[in-house]
């Protein structure tokens, strides 16, 4: 994990020497310019994901309970996320103090969430029901900054809302997978990933700050993957739904109060 961690802030730091010739392209779908560019920052980036997920596949299969032959692919989701999204804060900050600090809480974060990988990619682990709760908190903490960097950066909804959907399906696939590891749920994380990205396409025209945007979205994922996951348990009852109702309201309100 160290050697792991350890290349991936590397890539973070190459940020701040590389500097590549950015390619660019634009092309017309149905009336509607859209620019595309490849830059130095893309580039790291994508790279730092990749080279997370990669390590924590590699990390899974040498778990000496593993059994050969089980897929690793739910394991790749959260370490890449957050790979994606610490880069991108860390390419934000001007370098000095503050940014020396944000690089070494990236590498404890990295560290975290491949330790917890690794932890719940066992059942019969004894630490597996923290690990689950750490790595749970870990999962709607990076979905909230991913939701901040996107609508921070001011991208235009044709390529926001993808985005949004892109994140929070990813995320809500993950945590459900966690939860009913023997259940096919891609196509509920899907529609978790369509209706968070609903409501991002109405809130991209609404003049709100980037932190209640995200704070908001985020919480709309925490209850379609609560709710989802309680449908699939059959145990979406009347409590069940009270609990939901009276969550989401309380939370939007201190939500709208506090941003």
């Amino acid at each position: 994990m160290s050697v792991l961690s350890a290349l991936v802030l590397l890539s973070y730091t190459l940020l701040r020497i590389v500097e590549l010739p950015a390619s660019r392209a634009e092309f017309s779908v149905l009336g509607l310019l859209l620019r595309f560019e490849i830059n130095t920052r893309n580039v790291m980036l994508s790279l730092a994901a990749a080279l997370t997920a990669a390590g924590a596949d590699w990390l899974i299969r040498a778990h000496p309970w593993r059994e050969p032959g089980r897929s690793t692919r739910e394991h790749w989701v959260m370490p890449g996320l957050a790979a994606l999204g610490v880069g991108a804060i860390l390419a934000r900050l001007p370098m000095g103090p503050i940014w020396w600090l944000g690089l070494g809480l990236s590498a404890a974060l990295l560290i975290a969430i491949l330790a917890t990988e690794y932890i719940v990619s066992e059942a019969d682990d004894p630490r597996y029901d923290g690990a689950a709760l750490g790595l749970t908190t870990l999962a709607y903490l990076f979905l909230v900054g991913a939701l901040f960097a996107i609508r921070a950066t001011g991208q235009r909804a044709t390529f926001a809302v993808p985005l949004v959907f892109l994140a929070s399906g990813a995320v809500a696939w993950r945590l459900l997978k966690l939860e009913l590891p023997r259940r096919r749920v891609a196509i509920y994380a899907a529609l978790v990933g369509l209706v968070l990205a609903q409501i991002s396409w109405g809130l991209h025209y609404w003049p709100i700050t980037p932190l209640r945007f995200a704070l908001i979205l985020g919480l709309a994922g925490y209850l379609a993957t609560g709710i989802t996951r309680a449908l699939l348990r059959e145990e979406l009852g009347r409590v069940a739904q009270a609990e939901f109702s009276i969550v989401g309201v309380l939370a939007l309100v201190i939500i709208l109060m506090l941003t």
